[in-house]
């Protein structure tokens, strides 16, 4: 079954089966009836059974408060419930559907319509989960009074209890659900009084290209370059703003031109039109996607996670059809935001430092497994930075080139297309920049700019190897920093 039958099973499964019911039920109302009238007026012609219905007896006031008109009056209800329940759901998802399909190549809509497009799907879900579980529980009732002369007491309590408990995850979520992602950067943040120059470089970069400014910059280990509203949790602490994270192991490997022409690319996504989308929407979508993985627990077990399937599937869907426009769209982002960098230096500068960190980045992977096994021996590496640079110095052959053209760069804000279609979108070849790429000891590095760069890396080693000892659970009360790199 498709994830979209799937989703329609399951937001009409309970008002098919409450107008099921509702429907067996009143034909048992019916049935009721005509005996009666049989046996009080003998053989009737079809004609005058057809026209005894329950619903014209029941319009006599005098009969209207009996047990049997009270029983058809509720059966009725819960038709009309499931009808409607079955009309809300069909068209919360068409609207979901097109606003996601309007939103593929309308950036400004994205923008405006995902925040409150996924409260008033919340909304709507509260209310679903609520008028299902009330057809549930009068369905069983009902139908098992109607039609056994008997009631499970405990199926409708539970599926009650369930709802109570799923619709209360589901309010108390609505508030998760729409928040601003939160970024985990091992790094420091670098205040301008600690890098003066460094600072006097990335405002001057922004003022070229007519962008927003950051309000920090954080150096770290990781193999990235980013630049995000979201709150990021530092070794400095929580910054909040607009953050731009450095890599100290690539900014050793780029030169100075390459640095910037990154910088550009990471500060284009705060120009122009692109700024809102930057600040507005992806803080909030990928707050939302870390959310909705996590209210998938919300309800607990047993009842009420089944009142919650049909609401978790529909907010997987809505994220769904986003994420396809937000995809879309984010490709062009990147397009847009290389162009940038090319405009603050070259394009074969950025094409150059693309090839670098498409072709090098993975070398950090090996670091890990590496600091794993050493601290497993109480050992430790001093300067992680330094390391990475000695091993990229390694391996900067034309053979490092192959098959990269293809690869995409993971990131932790932004998705990225492919380095082909990239170095594409900048009118460069890989072959006409290969050359330059293998060129990774620059004389001109951007960390020279950085005062007590060593120390800073040493310290942000010390601290990451320290944090992965704890994830491996590797027990390090003194490490040897004798010289592992050498």
């Amino acid at each position: 079954m498709t994830s979209r039958k799937w989703l329609l099973f399951l937001l009409l499964a309970v008002p098919a089966f409450g107008f099921g019911v509702s429907r067996a039920i009143h034909a048992h109302l019916r049935s009721q009836l005509e005996s009666a009238l049989q046996e009080k007026y003998g053989e009737m012609t079809s004609e005058q059974l057809a026209a005894a219905t329950v619903d014209r007896l029941c319009e006599d006031t005098s009969l209207s408060s009996s047990t049997f008109c009270d029983t058809n009056a509720s059966v009725a209800l819960v038709a009309s419930a499931s009808i409607w329940a079955a009309v809300v759901g069909i068209g919360l998802l068409v609207l979901i559907w097109t606003l996601g399909r309007l939103s593929q190549n309308n950036r400004s809509l994205l923008v405006y319509a995902f925040r409150p497009g996924l409260y008033f799907t919340v909304l709507v879900l509260v209310g679903l989960i609520v008028t299902h579980a009330a057809i549930a529980m009068a369905s069983i009732y009902f139908g098992e009074s109607a039609l056994t002369n008997r009631v499970h007491v405990g199926i409708i309590l539970a599926i009650g209890l369930g709802a109570v408990g799923g619709s209360l995850a589901m309010a108390r979520g609505a508030f998760s659900f729409v928040r601003k992602a939160q970024v985990t950067a091992i790094g420091k943040a670098i205040t301008r009084s600690d890098a003066p120059e460094l600072w006097r470089a990335v405002d001057g970069a922004a003022s070229k290209l007519g962008s927003l400014k950051p309000d920090h910059i954080v150096l770290g280990l990781d193999t990235n370059f980013f630049v995000t509203e979201a709150e990021v949790r530092s070794l400095s602490g929580t910054l909040h703003g607009r953050t731009l994270y450095c890599s100290l192991p690539l900014a050793r490997i780029l030169s100075a031109d390459e640095f910037l022409s990154v910088i550009g690319h990471e500060l284009g996504h705060f120009r122009g039109n692109d700024t809102k989308f930057s600040e507005r929407f992806y803080p909030i979508y990928r707050g939302t996607a870390s959310a909705l993985t996590a209210v998938q627990s919300a309800g607990g077990d047993g009842a009420g996670v089944l009142s919650l399937l049909p609401a978790i599937a529909t907010l997987s869907y809505f994220f769904e059809c986003f994420s396809v426009a937000e995809s879309r769209l984010s490709r062009d982002r990147e397009y847009e935001a290389d162009r940038a960098g090319a405009e603050l230096t070259s394009a074969s500068t950025i094409a150059t430092a693309l090839v670098k960190v498409h072709a090098f980045a993975g070398i950090w992977g090996e670091f890990d497994s590496a600091s794993a096994k050493l601290l497993r021996e109480g050992k430790a590496y001093t300067n992680a930075s330094t390391l990475f640079a000695s091993a990229v110095a390694r391996n900067a052959s034309p053979a490092a080139l192959d098959g990269i053209a293809e690869i995409q760069q993971a990131h932790p804000i932004d998705s990225h297309p492919p380095l082909a279609a990239r170095l594409g979108s900048l009118k460069q070849e890989l072959s006409s920049v290969s050359s330059g790429a293998l060129v990774v000891t620059p004389s001109d590095s951007i960390v020279s700019l950085i005062p007590a760069v060593e120390e800073i890396e040493e310290d942000i080693t010390d601290a990451y190897q320290v944090l992965l000892a704890r994830r491996l659970g590797i027990q390090i009360p003194a490490l040897d920093e004798s010289n592992p790199d050498a």
